[in-house]
């Protein structure tokens, strides 16, 4: 019965092949007996909207299968897969020395049983068709996602970009419960399946997640979806100093609430965000914003609650922001990260008890700084006064010594493309960086996908 439902959903659509009935009713007989007589003869080289003649737009797994297997063959030409193209930048050079495999058209509903609250989707969907596909059902995917209405959601696993929320609801991770890629010889695998519980053995599917396309071109994803909340409202905090910051946030594990967000921003980050949301918030010290989601009345005595417990470490001031201009204040936080025209982003992961004074440190050298601070997890700006590589080197030294090596790490998360050769993008190797050379030489033992940032990973 299920499979029979499964069927008759609008959304369950061939992956393969010809797109639609409608299609099919376009050729006339003899044009159909022609292409059943003759070869297909596909071009794996097509143009994309950056104009190059090789880059590869695959409608299907099978073709991305056979480009990747014809290039493992004969041309052996570097490939580096890209979605919405919001994320070139991160952790690598802006630069490529061969075709771009663009899965844009992989942009389909393959499976979208709403009653199970999972949805397979082709690799190439925008964040915000997706959305705007379940929620039509009451349900979401709890991922907060920058240039959401050009990132894809294979783009999103292979950066594993979260936001906010992850505080709650975790990352990308915690919701791919089943996933089919190409590797870098054209085989196609698949991990986990359409059902939350259906991982027996290693979950390859995992290994993805972050991997920034060095691992395989992800073609389709299964994903567990979370209800849609009746509400949301942030409060506001603004704190006159770092210590009283990290009193309040060290309260949250005994708190009584159940906050979905934690979010940090010195002044300078602040008056930007709220410069952003067009809201009136005090923007002069130290900002701290958290989220409640639920039902109305639960959020209403959560936040209220928060202020109350929070009196004790700022005598300043507190606002409660709800309706449209909470959603305009969310959208802000989540772009901030990454919406930034300054010369050099930077990314840190510390513990939360060491957080604050790496803040510190950074606020002394005039960087606009966002944290997600209950976990620990630091964007930063740097000024326009950073006009030199001399200058950036200097920061990131100073920035490095109170990192603890063994806890934490520092990156350099978008930079301009003139200095990302002279950079340490990664300023340190990441822990089991000895497996992932051997997963990378299992998947891709030719070095042909998106390798340069494996050798980025070197220099440092």
């Amino acid at each position: 019965m299920e499979k029979n439902l499964r069927q008759q959903s609008p959304y369950h659509t061939p992956v393969d092949g010809l797109r639609t009935d409608q299609q099919r009713l376009l050729m006339s007989q003899q044009d159909m007996l022609l292409l059943c007589s003759q070869p297909i003869e596909r071009p794996f080289m097509t143009l994309t909207h950056s104009g190059t003649p090789e880059d590869f737009v695959p409608t299907s797994q099978s073709e991305l299968s056979r480009f990747l297997s014809d290039n493992a063959t004969s041309a052996r030409k570097q490939t580096f897969p890209v979605g919405g193209r919001t994320s070139l930048a991160v952790c690598c050079p802006d630069s490529h020395s061969g075709p771009l495999i663009c899965t844009s058209q992989l942009n389909r509903v393959v499976d979208y049983p709403v009653r199970d609250m999972t949805i397979t989707v082709e690799a190439g969907m925008r964040l915000d068709q997706l959305n705007e596909i379940i929620s039509a059902e009451g349900q979401r995917l709890p991922i907060d996602v920058p240039q959401s209405n050009r990132a894809t959601i294979g783009g999103v696993i292979a950066t594993n970009t979260s936001g906010p929320r992850r505080f709650s609801y975790g990352t990308i991770r915690d919701y791919v419960i089943g996933v089919s890629a190409v590797d870098g010889v054209g085989n196609l695998f698949k991990s986990g399946g359409r059902v939350v519980k259906n991982v027996a053995g290693y979950d390859l599917g995992k290994m993805l997640v972050g991997s920034l396309g060095t691992l395989s071109v992800i073609s389709q994803v299964s994903l567990n979806l979370r209800p849609r909340p009746e509400c949301m409202q942030l409060v506001w905090f603004d704190f006159d100093s770092c210590q009283s910051v990290d009193q309040a946030l060290e309260a949250i594990v005994t708190s009584g609430t159940r906050p979905t967000a934690v979010e940090y921003c010195n002044s300078k980050a602040a008056r930007q965000i709220t410069a952003e949301s067009r809201i009136e918030l005090p923007n002069e010290n130290h900002a701290v914003c958290i989220c409640y989601e639920g039902p109305e009345n639960v959020v209403k005595w959560q936040a209220q609650q928060i202020i109350n417990e929070w009196r004790a470490f700022s005598s300043l001031d507190a606002q409660i922001i709800e309706g449209a201009q909470a959603s305009q204040l969310y959208n802000a936080l989540t772009e901030y990260q990454t919406s930034s025209d300054d010369p050099v982003t930077l990314k840190a992961v510390v513990l939360p008890s060491q957080m604050m004074s790496f803040i510190e440190t950074a606020t002394s050298l005039n960087i606009a700084v966002q944290a997600h601070a209950a976990d620990g997890i630091v964007f930063g700006h740097l000024p326009d006064s950073a006009s030199s590589l001399e200058n950036v080197n200097q920061i990131l030294e100073q920035l490095q010594s109170v990192i603890d090596p063994g806890t934490g790490y520092l990156t350099i998360y978008q930079c301009e493309s003139d200095w990302a050769e002279s950079l340490p993008l990664f300023c340190s190797l990441p822990a089991g960086w000895e497996l992932m050379q051997q997963l990378k030489q299992a998947l891709d033992p030719l070095q042909l996908l998106n390798s340069r940032r494996f050798t980025e990973l070197v220099k440092s």
